[in-house]
């Protein structure tokens, strides 16, 4: 067979920035183009490697397998090679057929390295998958959407399943076949796999053996886009057809990949408008399930509310038995959004109501109550969480989709243009890492302000308006700052004008630092970004001029001193939506844990 190629794993300038980040690049004589965008913030050309230290089973083993894959990567052996070397090692340790290992050498014909066919390896779950994981840089992840389900979270999905002889699993993105070995009493003839990525797909195998080294059942896994349409230019000589794509199955349990979009030869569905690569798996999935088949999926916990994905929420909502939501901790290495497990079934009736799952907590959500009107938006909230929202809500009068709105500067080379001291003709620029509640930290950077030398910048009047308000947007939390100098801020953060009747800038500042409109946030939205749409619909009630200056006047006490004790003005804005001491009590432990 030779060496394994994946398909996934070539990209271009092109497909890894903007057309406009390109044009400005040639605007402004941008040379190094690729060095310059694995500087950036751009994860698809990153050549980090990251070691997904959740997925251990033992922290003890990750300086081990540390200093494996430095050891590998000083060798220069290939992926391919290295992979299979040491599945045949953790063979050897295993009571495997003769023919097994056989059939593995002969479906791959690669070079095993003798030093790792004999080293001892560290006793891992699923070691293969994680060191294919570290020997990856987190470009070549970014484009595959290759991140391994951490092994907690795997078995928080297939821990209660409780399998008929008869049925058949089918993980479509098998990935190292975690989920489907972790099943408590899993046969080999029930597996079903399928995966994009070659090595990941040997992976899956030699797993398969470790789990049954005597099975007589040759493993039903394949090398396949699971979501490309068969046609006369891709006939298979394998049983994928037969197998997968023309099979039915009694559960489906899979992590997809996450942010790509489909190409033309993909599996098109009707109901999937934003060609979401993870949206059209699952209604492939779900077209493959039998009736009382259940799948279950792990997906970002932007599905539940970002405009974009309203087509799979719709689909979930009102062509499948949604059963429950499930929220998990944490995040993956080098992947910055929280998730969730979906579970939903194939009936002929679909219930009414589902549930959402939240540590021990759990709330039931009519299906009803979630409508084309809000983008059948799912928040994830309980009984008391909806008490108070709906108080806010009904208080509701403004928001700030009136307000004017905008980026800070994109130099298009930071290294050239800021300095750490200040020069003739300089100002100070301001980043993210110096926005913070109400007031900005010191300016750690000088900027000489040539607007024709920048690759994007704001209207001029902006960036010096007498007043305005500064945020992260890369934060979990709502962190605003006041700034009254017409300074200048970089594109880690973003800039607001608010314009709501009867409220000063100061009084906007107050509301949008305040835990309850973090709180708001949170529960509407669940975001881990500050993104303008999410502002936009945060309410706003009306105030008195009274009420203004008593709050303005609270924001400049702050302003004017170094105190970081907000308590009375956080007080006074729970007092204005009549939030009762119970509430807040409720509020403080869904930000901060259990406040007793």
């Amino acid at each position: 067979m030779g060496k394994l190629i994946d398909s996934q794993n070539s990209f271009t300038l092109n497909n890894s920035v903007s057309a406009a980040t390109m044009r400005n690049w040639e605007r402004l004589n941008t040379k190094n183009k690729k060095e310059r965008c694995s500087a950036r913030a751009n994860k698809r050309m990153s050549d980090k490697c990251i070691i997904p230290k959740e997925s251990f089973d033992a922290t003890a083993n990750i300086p081990k397998v540390e200093k494996l894959v430095n050891d590998i990567q000083i060798a220069g052996y290939s992926i391919d090679d290295v992979i299979f070397s040491l599945g045949i090692n953790l063979l050897s340790k295993t009571q495997i057929s003769d023919s097994n290992l056989s059939y593995l050498k002969t479906e791959y014909d690669l070079k095993i390295i003798d030093k790792l066919q004999r080293i001892e390896l560290p006793k891992e779950s699923d070691l293969l998958g994680l060191i294919y994981q570290c020997l990856q840089t987190e470009g070549e992840k970014n484009i595959k959407g290759s991140y391994y389900t951490p092994k907690k979270v795997v078995q928080s999905m297939v821990a209660d399943i409780k399998l008929k002889l008869t049925d058949k699993i089918l993980d479509p993105c098998c990935g190292s076949l975690v989920f489907i070995l972790n099943i408590p009493n899993i046969k080999p003839e029930q597996i079903f796999g399928s995966d994009i990525d070659p090595i990941a797909v040997m992976i899956s195998k030699i797993n398969y053996f470790i789990k049954f080294p005597q099975t007589g059942k040759k493993p039903k896994i394949y090398e396949a886009d699971f979501l490309e349409l068969p046609n006369l230019l891709n006939v298979r000589s394998d049983n994928f057809q037969q197998d997968i794509n023309e099979n039915n199955f009694d559960y489906i349990i899979t992590n997809p990949p996450w942010g790509g979009i489909s190409t033309a030869n993909h599996f098109a569905s009707s109901d999937i408008l934003s060609d979401e690569i993870f949206s059209l798996f699952l209604v492939k999935s779900f077209k493959h399930l039998k009736n009382n088949g259940k799948m279950r999926f792990l997906l970002p916990c932007s599905i539940l509310n970002v405009k974009t994905h309203q087509d799979i929420r719709k689909y979930l909502l009102e062509k499948t038995d949604l059963k429950e939501i499930k929220l998990h901790h944490g995040s993956f290495s080098g992947v910055m959004t929280q998730y969730i497990s979906i579970e939903t079934n194939k009936n002929d009736r679909n219930a009414k109501t589902f549930t959402i799952s939240k540590n021990s907590k759990k709330c039931e959500i009519d299906k009803k109550s979630l409508n084309a009107e809000n983008y059948f938006v799912i928040s994830v909230i309980d009984n008391t969480d909806k008490e108070i929202i709906d108080k806010v809500l009904a208080k509701k009068k403004y928001d700030l989709s009136n307000a004017v709105w905008a980026l800070g500067i994109v130099t298009g080379n930071n290294k050239g243009k800021l300095f750490d001291k200040p020069k003739a003709n300089f100002e100070p620029i301001y980043t993210g890492k110096e926005i913070a509640p109400f007031k900005l930290k010191k300016a750690k950077k000088y900027i000489r302000y040539d607007r024709n030398n920048f690759q994007q910048v704001a209207k001029d009047e902006i960036y010096r308006a007498d007043k305005k308000l500064v945020y992260k947007f890369i934060s979990k939390n709502l962190v605003f700052s006041i700034d009254n100098s017409g300074q200048l801020f970089l594109n880690s953060a973003n800039i607001l004008i608010p314009q709501i009747p009867n409220m000063s800038i100061n009084s906007v500042a107050a509301f949008l630092n305040s835990e309850l409109y973090q709180y708001l946030y949170q529960k509407m939205f669940g975001e881990i970004k500050i993104l303008k749409s999410s502002l936009a619909a945060l309410p706003f009630i009306n105030i008195t001029p009274e009420q203004d200056n008593e709050i303005s006047k609270k924001v400049e006490n702050i302003l004017q001193s170094k105190q970081d004790d907000y308590s009375d003005l956080q007080r006074y804005i729970y007092n204005l939506f009549e939030i009762d001491d119970q509430q807040i009590n409720h509020i403080k432990s869904e930000l901060y844990g259990n406040t007793n």
